[in-house]
This record gives structure tokens, sequence and C-alpha cells, in this order.
């Protein structure tokens, strides 16, 4: 699991590259489902990764609240 916010942003840049690469390109019949699938999916996961972030932010200005 993921609880470093650097290891997220690292992750959500490498997603988001490979999705921009997608743009444009289309497969052959044999592929297209999972050109369909990936085109679907790495949105999601890229908004998965951003509130999880943002999740991760908040409980370290809880934390840091708390300490100080």
């Amino acid at each position: 699991m993921f609880y470093d916010i650097k290891k997220l942003n690292e992750l959500e840049k490498e997603l988001s590259e490979n999705l921009m690469k997608a743009d444009g390109h289309t497969w052959k019949d044999e592929h297209k489902q999972h050109w369909v699938n990936y085109r679907g999916d790495i949105p999601k996961c890229l908004m998965v990764i951003r509130e999880y972030r943002s999740l991760l932010e908040q409980l370290r200005i809880q934390n840091d609240s708390k300490t100080n």
C-alpha cells in the first residue's frame, strides 16, 4: 500500500504519460478490447490515486496540527 505522497505522484505521472501515448492510436481487432479497457480503466485509476493522495495530505495536516 502506498503511504508516500511522492510515490503516488510518480505513479500518477507514469499513468498519465502512458494514457497520453495511447491517444489517437487504434489497434487491430484482436487487441481492440484490451485497448478499450485500458482507455476506460486508466482514467479511473488516476482518479483513485488523486483522491487517495488528497486524503493522505488531509491526514498529514491533521497530524501536524495535533503535534503543534
